[in-house]
């Protein structure tokens, strides 16, 4: 009987989460006026099955922010166990689509997981940078957020979120051509990865300029 009122009450606090994070993302929508743009159309199709997806790191809403804008999508979110363990959002971080990833050492559980989603057709939204850009400025890209496209062969999706969350204001993310890194070559591993990881830091920083583009 115990066994099965605790199966009752985490079936109950899972909809409720689902529900509160539900209207979150109404409410993100109309607050931060926010609208996604697509320059391809093969961004929309590559997602149906699966794909890296990789934006510039802003501020703490965009790992709510991003997955709102791909609502129709199954996307999961790695964050940092840093924030993933904080006593208040750690309830919502295990019972919705969020992957905690350990940056202060050598972690791999990550890879596991990621790879498990993207079995599964889902997406998974990395921030390379690892952390917030200070003053604007881009941080460097972590190039193991590749490795998962390699081992399970699915494209990477670059995306720039434009706008920094003034209410009211116009939030875009803008989502590009999927990229197919190219992981076969005489280098080294790592060598072959910062690189292709530099390719598509390119791609990110050049959609976080499209509101810009747009107005000349």
């Amino acid at each position: 009987m115990r066994r099965y009122l605790k199966n009752v009450w985490n079936a109950i606090f899972i909809g409720i989460m689902h529900g509160i994070f539900f209207l979150f993302g109404i409410g993100v929508r109309l607050i931060y006026r926010g609208r996604i743009v697509y320059t391809d159309p093969a961004a929309k199709a590559a997602m149906q099955h699966g794909a890296i997806l990789i934006a510039n790191h802003k501020s703490h809403k965009d790992g709510f922010f991003v997955p709102q804008m791909l609502w129709r999508k199954k996307v999961y979110v790695l964050v940092t166990s840093k924030w993933y363990n904080k006593k208040l959002l750690h309830p919502m971080f295990t019972h919705l689509r969020y992957i905690p990833i350990d940056l202060q050492q050598v972690d791999s559980s990550w890879i596991v997981q990621t790879e498990a989603a993207l079995k599964k057709g889902a997406c998974v939204l990395i921030f390379p940078e690892g952390k917030l850009e200070t003053n604007g400025v881009p941080e460097v890209f972590r190039a193991g957020f590749l490795l998962p496209a390699k081992h399970q062969h699915v494209p990477v999706v670059p995306m720039g979120i434009v706008g920094d969350y003034r209410p009211f204001h116009k939030q875009m993310l803008v989502v590009g051509v999927p990229l197919s890194p190219d992981f076969h070559g005489k280098d080294r591993q790592s060598a072959i990865l910062e690189r292709e990881s530099e390719r598509c830091k390119e791609q990110v920083f050049a959609l976080t300029e499209w509101k810009d583009t747009q107005k000349r």
